[in-house]
């Protein structure tokens, strides 16, 4: 039983609240007159020592979002951690008293929450805090807290999934099917969150057994793209870290109630390039292009590789065509890179670029586009040149890579070295002009028109 004054000036005022390892006291600082927070951990307890490892992990923290810890104290039964009291609701009640939240207070407290994880990845010895739940949020004057670190650890330590205590629903899936564990399981924590803001909805089942954000209509079409992107099954498909996702969220509270139409669209360019020839760039092109036009984007393909292609089409069809003029073929509009008048001129227009495989000269002009892909191989023959693109790229974090010719089992093997980069899957698509999209498929270009979609700022 505990005293109603601990270690002689700590006066218990009442019960906060307890979890399955502590419990947390409402108490009187007597001296000082003032309220603290006081966790209980039993030494008894199974999980003692890692409870405990919370209190080594905050007293090196320091961020307005964090409560302080002002000491630590122990008797025979039990280690007492003393932190600052937070005055506030929790994230789920102050949800509950709000009622629908107005999009631009989703975003703020969003924000908040990024700098501080951004911040916990960022420190010298980084730490994830992986148990991201309405809970553990405090709110104060549309200010954020972030309590509890009994489920964090340092990002290099190796822990065994079963220890590990992300709250199901809100814990990314990869911390229960014995995956690596980095900042991206973060990354989905938070996407969880803003997710229940703007449903008011606890998931109890985890991805597969919440309701699709497309289906609320109080929430733009560019938050709704965050939260898709956040919560994929896939930590490869997330954003790559938490820095990439604060950058969208300010880009659209900067943007927020601005709705642009397709046929205002300013130029925008995809750059597509491949790590070596004949790795399917450009029938990959030609899908992207027909599943935008299907979409009713305005969109031409630019041939910006050495491959002559278009011009042998041309001369098969045995038509003779202005320099001028767009050549097209299967419905989709083509222009070759010699038409440099024309290219010029294209505003209003996604253009979609064909590099082929990417070469010094042209790396430049590659990273300048709005949205750049490279195709990489993984046959046991094309990984040194895979390797070698890789080690070229390695700085740039907004790069969306995607393998060809492989099946689930080999892109899940491929993708462990990859670190956070965002990788997909090329699906079987033996006609690249075909108008019927599986389901693989059209959600690979489902995703690639979202970004397209986030990054000019764009409702549909």
């Amino acid at each position: 039983m505990l005293e109603e004054i601990l270690f002689d000036k700590y006066r218990i005022i009442g019960l906060l609240g307890k979890g399955g390892t502590a419990k947390v006291y409402l108490t009187e600082h007597i001296k000082l007159n003032t309220l603290r927070a006081i966790k209980c951990i039993p030494k008894n307890h199974p999980d003692y020592d890692l409870q405990l490892k919370e209190a080594r992990i905050l007293k090196n923290l320091k961020h307005s979002c964090i409560p302080i810890i002002y000491d630590i104290e122990e008797d025979e039964e039990c280690s007492y951690i003393v932190e600052q009291y937070v005055e506030g609701d929790t994230l789920n009640v102050f949800v509950k008293k709000m009622g629908t939240l107005n999009e631009d207070i989703i975003i703020h407290l969003a924000l908040q929450l990024c700098d501080l994880i951004q911040y916990l990845h960022s420190i010298p010895k980084p730490v994830l805090y992986l148990d991201l739940k309405p809970e553990n949020i405090i709110i104060y004057e549309n200010q954020l807290k972030l309590i509890d670190f009994g489920s964090a650890i340092y990002a290099d330590e190796q822990v065994d999934s079963q220890h590990l205590y992300g709250t199901k629903g809100y814990a990314a899936p990869e911390l229960y099917h014995k995956n690596k564990i980095d900042e991206r399981s973060d990354v989905y924590g938070i996407g969880m969150l803003i997710y229940y803001m703007v449903t008011g909805l606890t998931p109890t089942k985890g991805i597969h057994g919440i309701d699709n954000i497309d289906s609320f209509r109080n929430c733009s079409k560019g938050l709704k793209l965050i939260i898709n992107h956040c919560l994929k099954f896939n930590p490869s498909q997330r954003y790559a870290s938490v820095s990439i996702l604060s950058k969208k969220l300010s880009a659209l509270l900067r943007k927020n109630k601005l709705h642009l139409k397709r046929d205002s669209v300013i130029r925008f360019r995809i750059a597509i390039a491949g790590s070596q020839a004949r790795i399917g760039v450009t029938h990959f092109s030609f899908s992207l292009c027909q599943y935008l036009l299907q979409k009713k984007w305005p969109c031409i393909y630019i041939e910006k590789n050495n491959s002559q292609a278009i011009y042998s089409v041309k001369k098969c069809f045995d038509q003779s065509f202005r320099k001028e003029e767009i050549f097209s073929m299967e419905g989709i509009p083509m222009l070759e890179g010699s038409q440099t008048d024309l290219y010029d001129s294209l505003n209003h227009q996604i253009l979609v670029e064909d590099y082929g495989c990417l070469r010094k000269d042209v790396f430049k002009e590659f990273l300048n586009a709005d949205l750049k892909i490279l195709i990489l191989g993984s046959k046991d023959w094309e990984l040194e040149l895979t390797h070698q693109i890789l080690n070229v790229v390695t700085e740039y974090k907004d790069i969306i890579y995607l393998f060809n010719y492989v099946d689930g089992r080999q892109f899940h093997r491929v993708i462990k070295n990859m670190k956070n980069r965002i990788c997909y899957r090329i699906p079987y698509r033996p006609d690249p002009f075909s108008k019927n999209f599986d389901h693989n498929g059209y959600e690979l270009f489902h995703d690639l028109e979202q970004m397209v979609l986030l990054l000019k700022g764009l409702s549909k």
